[in-house]
């Protein structure tokens, strides 16, 4: 793809990243009645979508540094979200992993965005919510292509 066609998708897809942002997700009602912070948060989201991790990779993919990990991994496993084990490959190393709790915890808040984004587009025409509906398919399918 020439020069200016790139910069013309990559201004539409920040253009609208910004929009859906602005539009559709209010952080301070997705933070507000929770006890975790915005940061803790982030880290339980990311353990949702790999698993089980070491916290040195959970500060790199999140680009958190290790020094402030190691206090939100602590108030996690306080809190009963995270359990901390001792890695099985290498007993030097120790992994992080959602518990049930934290798995119950995520699954209302998931519930909670999608009543708050069905509330925001409710006031869309049918055809207009159809429209979305297949641009969004269309969009993941290449969205997940990209490495």
């Amino acid at each position: 793809m020439d020069k200016t066609k790139m910069e013309n998708v990559t201004n539409n897809l920040l253009n609208l990243i910004f929009h859906v942002n602005n539009k559709l997700f209010n952080h301070s009602e997705i933070v507000k009645n929770n006890a975790i912070p915005p940061s803790h948060m982030k880290v339980l989201f990311h353990l949702l979508n790999i698993k089980s991790t070491s916290v040195s990779n959970v500060a790199k993919c999140l680009d958190i540094s290790k020094p402030n990990m190691t206090p939100i991994i602590d108030k996690l496993i306080n809190e009963g979200f995270v359990h901390r084990y001792t890695d099985p490959q290498d007993r030097r190393k120790f992994k992080i992993e959602l518990t049930d709790k934290a798995y119950k915890f995520l699954e209302e808040k998931k519930i909670e965005m999608k009543n708050n984004l069905s509330e925001r587009i409710s006031s869309l025409e049918e055809d207009d919510l159809i429209n979305l509906d297949y641009h969004i398919t269309e969009m993941s399918k290449i969205i997940l292509k990209i490495k």
